[in-house]
């Protein structure tokens, strides 16, 4: 769940450029435009970015099972750079070296950072994560957060895929991700909703390091 929350989160700074299937008349290729154009202008503005503060909320949905969980997070990203904290977890990278630090264990692990990794997800790879592969539907506006947000649902071409739809809300006051949910074929629900941001707020780079002067007490798993 953790590198879904970190794919949803990133993809506020996603390059979107779709290449999605055609439409089939003319009145369905307009609303793929639109759409298409929502999602392009919310990635010009994210270029803009250089580092943003998020604090978010998610919910956890399963239909299946009736599970529900929520959990409220924060998240501070510079380039390759980025500290998560959600679920009494923080992850800590500096785009070379991963600390995971499990508050509950006082534990820390420490990896070498892999973008390819499926829990090491970095904006360099998640940028082109729904270029492609997507076929596009314009929602009817609605609001989130007491903010007028464009609506977009996104379909996966692959129909083996697990993932059923991603559906974006994007803020049309200031073109950035207002929220972004994820259901799947197995009646899953992921939803996160950004609460609040600052954007292009300096940040030191000893931030996304973890400080183990303050925490003396923490066992150090070093797994490199």
């Amino acid at each position: 769940m953790k590198s879904t929350i970190i794919a949803i989160l990133f993809s506020l700074f996603a390059m979107f450029s779709f290449s999605s299937a055609l439409a089939q008349n003319d009145e369905m290729a307009k609303a793929e435009a639109e759409a298409k154009a929502i999602l392009n202008d919310m990635a010009s503005a994210a270029k803009k970015l250089q580092t943003i503060s998020i604090k978010f909320k998610t919910q956890y949905d399963n239909k299946r099972t009736g599970d529900k969980t929520t959990s409220n997070g924060t998240l501070i990203v510079k380039g390759d750079k980025y500290v998560l904290d959600v679920n009494d977890m923080v992850t800590y990278t500096d785009g070379k070296t991963v600390y995971v630090w499990q508050k509950e264990n006082a534990e820390v692990d420490i990896s070498d950072f892999d973008p390819t990794a499926e829990d090491m997800m970095s904006p360099s790879r998640l940028f082109g994560a729904y270029q492609t592969g997507y076929k596009l539907k314009r929602l009817a506006d609605r609001k989130v957060f007491g903010a007028d947000c464009a609506m977009v649902d996104l379909y996966p071409v692959d129909r083996k895929t697990n993932i059923m739809r991603l559906r974006i809300a994007v803020n049309k006051a200031n073109k950035q991700m207002a929220q972004f949910e994820q259901s799947t074929k197995a009646g899953e629900t992921l939803t996160v909703t950004i609460v609040s941001y600052e954007v292009n707020k300096p940040i030191s780079d000893s931030a996304f390091v973890f400080d183990f002067a303050s925490h003396k007490d923490v066992e150090v798993v070093d797994l490199r």
